[in-house]
């Protein structure tokens, strides 16, 4: 015979209900974040050469150095142009100078 419909087993009816859809749902969040964590952890993989975020990191920082190389490089050449630049226009000015005192001490005499 059926067991009798009372208060308390309505209760334990509708706990037991409950309790059991709180379950399922907390399975298919579950399994809705393992798929998206799974989908996350390929992309974030895929990002970098072989899967390798340290390699890549390494890699950024060679990069990173060989341009302050080149870019120091550049700054001691230019520096060195223009060094060798203000000799000449000195080396010039002094040349033409002389060449005008020589050419006023020329012609008084």
């Amino acid at each position: 015979m059926p067991a009798e419909l009372n208060e308390d087993r309505v209760r334990l009816m509708i706990a037991e209900s409950i309790q059991s859809a709180l379950e399922r749902h907390e399975l298919k969040m579950m399994e809705h974040l393992d798929s998206g964590f799974d989908r996350l952890t390929q992309t974030f993989a895929s990002a970098f050469p072989g899967g390798d975020p340290h390699g890549h990191r390494l890699a950024h920082e060679k990069a990173i150095r060989d341009a302050s190389g080149w870019a120091k490089l550049k700054a001691d050449v230019v520096g060195k142009f223009l060094t060798a630049g203000l000799w000449a226009a000195a080396v010039f000015v002094a040349f033409a100078a002389w060449e005008a005192i020589k050419s006023n001490l020329q012609g008084k005499t």
